[in-house]
């Protein structure tokens, strides 16, 4: 008597639960690389973003320091005000009254037209908070008797003739290019 020969052509069950194992892990491998992959994508945007930030804050200082006006300023370590020709808002041009002070929420800026200012109460015309400026501070460069330079952290009643801006790790020194 002979055997019937079955030619079923397909899988058994082993072979099909080894092959879902083997799917699945790989599966779960490929969605913790990407998770991985978008965690890292989005850190580096953020960090692009403080970087773009901080350097516009470090772009408008050194353009509105240098072009004070000399004969009106004043600051300590955590706050420097004085009058520039360059704004925020409209860039070169009219006289502005500018403020920078530094507290738990971030640099704070804000401006003035040097016509409408008043001191003591001046209507400031923009306000701006930068964040991610918690450690920063400033000095000033004076001239000292014998022609001899000296940083000091609040301002004199003459104009100094640099001011520095340490933000972070970096520091910043900026020349008054208006200096009388």
């Amino acid at each position: 008597m002979k055997r019937p020969i079955h030619t079923n052509g397909g899988f058994t069950l082993l072979e099909v639960l080894v092959s879902l194992t083997i799917m699945a892990l790989i599966t779960g491998v490929a969605f913790a690389g990407f998770s991985i992959a978008i965690d890292s994508w989005r850190r580096g945007t953020r960090r692009i973003e403080d970087l773009d930030r901080r350097f516009a804050v470090e772009r408008l200082l050194q353009r509105q320091i240098a072009m004070a006006d000399s004969q009106i300023f004043e600051g300590d370590t955590h706050q420097l005000e004085f009058t520039s020709t360059y704004s925020l808002a409209n860039g070169a041009g009219d006289p502005v009254w500018v403020k920078y002070q530094l507290d738990s929420d971030g640099l704070k800026y804000s401006e003035v037209s040097r016509a409408q200012y008043l001191p003591g109460e001046s209507p400031h015309t923009i306000n701006q908070t930068f964040t991610g400026f918690s450690s920063m501070g400033f000095q000033y460069l004076y001239a000292a008797p014998g022609g001899q330079r000296e940083w000091v952290y609040a301002s004199l009643k003459d104009s100094p003739v640099a001011v520095r801006v340490a933000i972070g790790d970096e520091v910043l020194n900026i020349a008054l290019v208006n200096r009388r």
